[in-house]
């Protein structure tokens, strides 16, 4: 591309030699010089545009490399990215499909966990069944005892027999009687008419009972016998808690299953025999009365299904 100041040298020569034809030496040097310093101002404004537009040209070509590296780089970015998406969303769905497993597999667990506690509820309440009714069980045979024991202390209250005792031990009841209201002193074969009284009011009360065990237990102190008929106070006391035994089965219809006798002579005191009031109180005839533990355990037994 030629520059412009190439297009004012034509005119430039054909105005000269018209000035040259027309004017003197002098004259048309004059004109040729001034002529030339204003070309060359021309041509020297039109060469520092030409230099702007160069420089101005060369910043654009510059700017265009830069936004091309930068869209290079902002291309390798974004392939970057797109990787890092394409990764993200490729566990994503890794992740939805390993959730829809686990949705599946808890569904069957849950179905049979909902099984097993349906089968572990049932077993529990055939057990908590069981249960309640070896409860039933234990409870019944506690109320029988209170009952006894409530229905033997209010018979004697009533008589106003303070020296007779009835006390609950655990599992049984324990009915004290001294000697001397059954017995005359030294005798053991026959109970005296105020003590068949006594063993009258028992007997109606421990009848009501069928299921009940009745140990009947002689003491003494720990004096001779007082007779050569009587080997020792083992001997005395069982011949007394026998004749007792005798005259609730013969007199007053209790069963001899429920009933047993046992001497303990003087071998449980309840007092020191020391002085006569100790020797009092242990003299007596003890109604030792409970459910028998293999009958108890012969029902819990049947009830858990154990042979």
């Amino acid at each position: 591309m030629k520059h412009p100041f190439f297009k004012i040298t034509p005119t430039l020569l054909v105005f000269s030699i018209f000035i040259f034809g027309c004017v003197s030496k002098k004259k048309h040097l004059a004109a040729i010089q001034t002529l030339k310093s204003t070309n060359e101002g021309i041509v020297d404004d039109w060469q520092k545009r030409y230099n702007e537009k160069r420089s101005e040209l060369n910043t654009s070509e510059e700017k265009g490399r830069q936004l091309e590296l930068n869209l290079a780089e902002r291309k390798g970015e974004n392939n970057i990215l797109v990787g890092l998406r394409n990764e993200l969303q490729l566990q994503i769905e890794t992740m939805e499909s390993q959730m829809t497993n686990l949705g599946s597999s808890s569904q069957t667990a849950e179905s049979n966990l909902r099984k097993d506690i349906k089968t572990k509820e049932s077993e529990i309440a055939a057990l908590q069944k069981k249960l309640n009714e070896v409860d039933g069980v234990l409870e019944g045979n506690k109320k029988m005892l209170q009952q006894i024991s409530s229905d033997l202390a209010f018979e004697f209250q009533s008589m106003n027999l303070n020296s007779v005792e009835v006390t609950t031990r655990l599992d049984k009841v324990v009915l004290i009687i001294p000697s001397d209201l059954l017995f005359r002193k030294r005798s053991t074969s026959r109970v005296i008419t105020s003590g068949n009284t006594l063993l009258e009011k028992v007997s109606n009360i421990l009848n009501r009972h069928p299921q009940a065990i009745i140990q009947v237990v002689g003491h003494t102190d720990n004096s001779s016998p007082g007779s050569k008929k009587f080997l020792d106070n083992w001997n005395y006391s069982s011949l007394q808690s026998a004749t007792v035994v005798r005259s609730l089965v013969g007199d007053y219809d209790m069963n001899a299953s429920q009933l047993s006798t046992v001497g303990k002579g003087e071998y449980e005191p309840r007092a020191s025999n020391s002085t006569q009031d100790g020797k009092t109180m242990n003299r007596r005839i003890e109604f030792v009365i409970f459910q028998p533990t293999e009958d108890l355990a012969k029902e819990i037994k049947r009830i858990i299904g154990e042979s």
